[in-house]
């Protein structure tokens, strides 16, 4: 008896801790990494396009959080050009991608 009640224990809260680490609330600071070259900046829309290092293309938003680095040097988005190897930490907001970090690769100008 005692061994049973002791198995819907378990069971019950293996249950309860399952559902609660699988729910789908935020992302928990869940980033997502982009790799590849700068195709075109769209500033007007705080949009950036890249071709990844696969050959396709994608995209990710930038606003006023957005940090963009080149080794120790901080940057603005004025400093990304087409060309630029860049490197991007973003967080996902539904289809809607927004960086939180773009390094740059290459010489400091």
């Amino acid at each position: 008896m005692i061994r049973r009640l002791l198995a819907v224990l378990t069971v019950m809260t293996l249950a309860i801790t399952g559902n609660a680490a699988a729910h789908d609330g935020h992302d928990h600071g869940k980033t997502h990494k982009m790799m590849g070259t700068v195709k075109a900046v769209h500033a007007e829309m705080n949009h950036v396009e890249i071709t990844t290092t696969k050959g396709t293309t994608s995209g990710f938003y930038v606003d006023a959080k957005t940090k963009y680095v080149r080794g120790s040097s901080k940057l603005t988005l004025a400093d990304l050009k087409p060309g630029t190897r860049v490197v991007v930490n973003a967080k996902g907001e539904g289809e809607k991608m927004t960086a939180v970090e773009v390094r740059l690769s290459g010489p400091t100008r």
